[in-house]
């Protein structure tokens, strides 16, 4: 049986997790790596992909692949996450990756949704992120995910390093809690139905809990 798990933690338990989640980091985002990542402390890579940010602020949302029973409480392998934070009276999306090998099953909007319904559960109605569209750094793609996602092109802003002047934009989406749950059942079923037409995938389980946070034990 393969099943999904969606675990969601803060600062606290990403510390807990860091060489696994600093190696799946580092395999969604190959152009961002420093040169010496596998000497790069917890304290360096918080400090780097929070930047800008508090890093005891940050939700993480963990999606993990599960070649287990149910009862068994392995963790599984984690295959993609999403980082936010509440931002003023938005939430701000900082971070969306999936593992190359396990991409163009949904779960980046999956991940995206469920970012979306733990924003509603707190009461935020708007979604925000900066996305770098400087073609020379081959950027871009990602803002035209978000702009199918619902989300609108708000304003410029300024270039990250080694990118023009002006390259990275601010995105935002406005929703309600019925459009938030809406959105995250729809993508929860259209995980479900491209993993059961995969021929030797019999069983499928996915378990998730957007509301609550938990920290995650080392195995």
């Amino acid at each position: 049986m393969t099943r999904l798990r969606v675990q969601t933690v803060d600062h606290a338990g990403a510390r807990e997790i860091f060489p696994e989640l600093s190696k799946v980091h580092a395999e969604c985002f190959p152009d961002d790596v420093p040169t010496d990542v596998e000497e790069e402390s917890a304290d360096a890579f918080f400090d780097r992909v929070t930047w800008l940010h508090e890093e005891t602020e940050a939700t993480w949302f963990l999606l993990r692949e599960v070649a287990s029973t149910p009862e068994d409480e392995e963790i599984g392998a984690l295959i993609g996450f999403a980082c936010g934070y509440k931002y003023a009276d938005s939430w701000y999306g900082a971070h969306l990756g999936v593992i190359p090998r396990k991409r163009k099953r949904g779960y980046g909007s999956y991940l995206m949704r469920i970012s979306q319904a733990h924003a509603a559960d707190l009461g935020i109605r708007r979604l925000q992120a900066s996305v770098e569209v400087d073609p020379r750094i081959r950027r871009g793609r990602l803002l035209r995910y978000y702009i199918r996602h619902g989300a609108k092109l708000v304003n410029t802003g300024i270039g990250s390093a080694g990118s023009a002047a002006g390259s990275v934009v601010r995105i935002e989406r406005h929703f309600t809690p019925e459009i938030a749950q809406k959105e995250l059942a729809r993508s929860r079923d259209r995980v479900l139905n491209r993993r059961f037409a995969v021929p030797h995938l019999a069983m499928i389980a996915v378990a998730f809990g957007v509301a609550a946070k938990f920290r995650v034990r080392s195995s």
